[in-house]
């Protein structure tokens, strides 16, 4: 019975996202401020490191939020900065206070390892409304997974700072094969020092993940993922919140169980974003491939890009697949995320219905 209530509801979801198809509605803008960070995580879909230079310019940033009010309520559309490392960019204070002097609610993701109480005093000085700092494990899994002793008590200390200058921040955890036995632990820790709300999500095969591809969870270890993820919902032993990431269709067994929402992969047609080099895409998480990119805000304005163009991302794309030409979910999954969907064999990366063979 529950299981026909959730493709009842999935499939009027699908009918949805049809006509979002035909008339897109932006709701989140990502800025990829930098691809410069300070350090080489196992995991990173982008190959950030200090090696690495861009930053997009404060008056980029201007033009593009400037070009979204023109069109939308800037109070409907969320304006997410991430990079690289955010914190980084030299100009992070001031972009978060133009983009709320406009109207747009902000947040940002960091590592966390940058921020001290003048850096927190600062970013909550600027109006900024959310933050997300990474912490994929306790002290030494989480210090071996970002390739960087100390970093685990350097989040741990700028979360601690931010929770001291009033702002309360999300943790979010990445889970593979270094860190999924230890989540219990790490849950356990989070609690204690008072954390409202937890974000776990699995490791893709994208970025560096495609090489260190030792690292990604099989069927099983999804499955234990997950009914670990339900278990901590429906705890009365857990006060904070803990939730699975907006990515990939987990079938009726876990969907709207593991998350207050169903699977949609909003790519395209809710979400954008502008890339470090000023590159217009949809979800930054997607491979940079030069037919995925759809113009660049140096020389293209935001809005007429996002009104007439995107239309890679505007179909359905389980629907012209091979691999996905019997499943029955096909109707509502329609191809998975965005992200982890190969555009060179048109088939995805990651299916969580399809088996562990689509795993890696």
């Amino acid at each position: 019975m529950i299981s026909s209530v959730k493709e009842r509801d999935m499939k009027a979801l699908a009918d949805y996202q049809d006509s979002l198809m035909r008339n897109p509605r932006l709701r989140f803008i990502f800025f990829e401020l930098t691809d410069k960070c300070n350090l080489k995580c196992l995991h990173c879909g982008s190959n950030c490191d200090l090696k690495n230079y861009t930053f997009l310019t404060l008056d980029a940033v201007k033009n593009t939020l400037q070009s979204i009010a023109r069109e939308c309520d800037p109070c409907e559309v969320m304006v997410c900065l991430t990079g690289g490392e955010p914190m980084l960019h030299p100009q992070l204070s001031e972009t978060i206070a133009l983009a709320r002097k406009i109207g747009f609610p902000v947040g940002i993701t960091t590592n966390g390892t940058l921020i001290d109480d003048v850096n927190a005093k600062k970013l909550s000085q600027s109006g900024i409304n959310t933050v997300a700092v990474s912490v994929d494990g306790t002290k030494e899994i989480h210090d071996r997974f970002r390739c960087s002793p100390g970093s685990f008590n350097k989040a741990m200390n700028g979360i601690m700072a931010l929770k001291q200058n009033g702002i309360e921040p999300q943790v979010m955890t990445v889970a593979s094969k270094v860190n999924l036995h230890d989540l219990p632990a790490l849950g356990s820790f989070l609690q204690s020092k008072d954390i409202y709300s937890w974000r776990i999500t699995n490791i893709d095969p994208i970025g560096r993940a495609q090489i260190n591809n030792d690292l990604l969870l099989s069927t099983e270890e999804i499955h234990e993922l997950l009914s670990f993820i339900r278990n901590m919902r429906y705890s009365q032993d857990v006060n904070m919140e803990v939730t699975y990431g907006c990515s990939h269709f987990l079938t009726y067994d876990y969907e709207r169980e593991v998350r207050d929402f169903y699977f949609q992969c909003g790519a395209g047609i809710l979400v954008g974003s502008v890339m470090a080099n000023g590159d217009i895409g949809a979800c930054l998480d997607i491979e940079r491939r030069k037919d995925l990119v759809q113009g660049n805000i140096y020389k293209d304005d935001f809005m007429t890009i996002w009104n007439n163009r995107f239309e890679v991302f505007r179909v359905n794309r389980a629907e012209n697949s091979r691999q996905c030409a019997g499943c029955v979910y096909k109707s509502v999954c329609r191809g998975d995320s965005a992200h982890t969907w190969d555009y060179e064999l048109d088939e995805p990366r990651y299916c969580f219905a399809g088996g562990e063979k689509l795993l890696c």
